[in-house]
């Protein structure tokens, strides 16, 4: 069977839509018509298989979002956890859902798992994407038999890495607010506001102050070379988002990124949390510990963090701990090693992976308030110099003047 999206008309000429399972198009004709709708338009939504996936085809994929997943993945566990099949379950959702992607999402996977699919295969077949510690998981999950278990601390994992993105999102509205702000003032002080101003002391015999003079240069460029400047801009951005996806030039900036004073440490305990939770939640859903390091490289995002991962997984494979891999690596911060010395030790190394991730997303919240009570005043007070450095260059030609006419 297939998922075909459907418009149709009722009785009194009101428009429907709607989602519905068949096996052809003339076959959701028909429904439709036994329901009393006139059918305007069936598309079908059919998951393609991944080899059937070209390039271009990948590029136009939907990713589901993390608050949507977790969603998701929080009703699915109740509902299997009060014993309905997972094949009810999921149309059950289908028809819950808000969201027109989240609805064709599940209906996807319920068509496959009607079909005879896993629900980690019926994932891995659907045409929107998710990650794959997240199959992963779900993977682990059904050939165990306690999938409704490993769905509820799945979504314990997916609600909190939610909640810390929209907590670091919120801290960073402010600052990056007054960026904005700040560079648009004082664009427009330059470019309007100081060429009226001065031009009031062209007239003048007298030379203007280096300030003034140099403020005007700064000016005159600034209005004369605007194209030049827009576009000078449009590239270091594009060189830029071209220089990371160099692996060499992202390994580069990714590494001044984790020297950097003020941001490394927010960086790397930001990496940390994500990845001891995903490695934590990998071991207690019974993913092995090869595999859970292999799979937990995926949500790490700067290279160098990256590679000491898979530095990790060579060396656990020749049979080195967990935590002597990750003691020779020098860049994991000190609690999580000793937490995944005693865990290996008392065999707990899912549950005390589970506490150090919430110790460091505790961390990363405190380094991100931190930081932005560090960058706020840091901001006014150059944000002030500049705008007193441009009421200086305007005033002092008419203190000068002052002083000539009561000279």
């Amino acid at each position: 069977m297939a998922v075909f999206e459907y418009k149709a008309l009722t009785a009194s000429g009101q428009t429907k839509k709607g989602l519905l399972e068949g096996d052809s198009e003339r076959q959701i004709r028909q429904m439709l018509r036994d329901d009393g709708l006139s059918p305007v338009a069936i598309q079908s939504l059919a998951p393609q298989k991944n080899s059937e996936k070209n390039f271009f085809s990948s590029l136009l994929i939907q990713r589901i979002k993390v608050s949507d997943l977790a969603l998701f993945t929080r009703e699915l566990y109740t509902l299997l956890d009060a014993s309905i099949p997972l094949n009810q379950a999921l149309k059950s959702l289908s028809h819950q859902s808000d969201s027109k992607l989240m609805s064709r999402f599940v209906t996807g996977l319920h068509t496959s798992v009607t079909e005879g699919y896993s629900l980690a295969m019926a994932m891995q077949r659907s045409t929107y994407s998710v990650s794959q510690e997240y199959i992963a998981i779900i993977q682990a999950g059904e050939e165990s038999g306690y999938l409704d278990k490993v769905l509820s601390r799945l979504a314990d994992a997916i609600e909190q890495r939610d909640q810390l993105n929209k907590k670091l999102k919120t801290a960073l509205i402010y600052p990056v607010l007054m960026v904005v702000v700040a560079i648009a003032i004082v664009l427009f002080l330059m470019v309007y506001v100081v060429p009226k101003v001065v031009s009031v002391f062209d007239n003048m015999d007298q030379a203007l102050p280096p300030l003034t003079q140099g403020l005007l240069d700064i000016s005159a460029f600034m209005q004369n070379y605007a194209e030049f400047l827009v576009m000078l801009v449009i590239a270091l951005v594009l060189g830029v988002k071209w220089m990371l996806r160099q692996p060499k030039w992202r390994f580069k900036i990714h590494a001044l990124l984790l020297k950097t004073p003020g941001i490394k440490r927010f960086l790397i305990y930001s990496e940390t949390a994500r990845w001891a939770r995903t490695l934590g939640v990998l071991l207690s859903s019974g993913v092995n510990v090869k595999e859970a390091l292999t799979i937990s490289v995926e949500v790490m995002t700067l290279d160098p963090l990256k590679q000491s991962v898979l530095n990790m997984v060579k060396k656990v494979r020749e049979g080195k701990s967990v935590y002597h891999s990750m003691n020779e690596e020098k860049i994991f911060p000190p609690l999580l090693l000793n937490l995944v010395k005693t865990g290996e030790g008392k065999g707990q190394l899912d549950n005390m992976l589970l506490r150090g991730a919430k110790h460091y997303e505790s961390s990363v919240e405190n380094a991100a308030e931190t930081l932005v009570s560090v960058l706020e005043p840091v901001m006014i007070i150059v944000m002030g110099g500049v705008v007193l450095l441009i009421v200086l260059a305007i005033m002092m030609p008419i203190f000068e003047m002052n002083q000539m006419i009561s000279g």
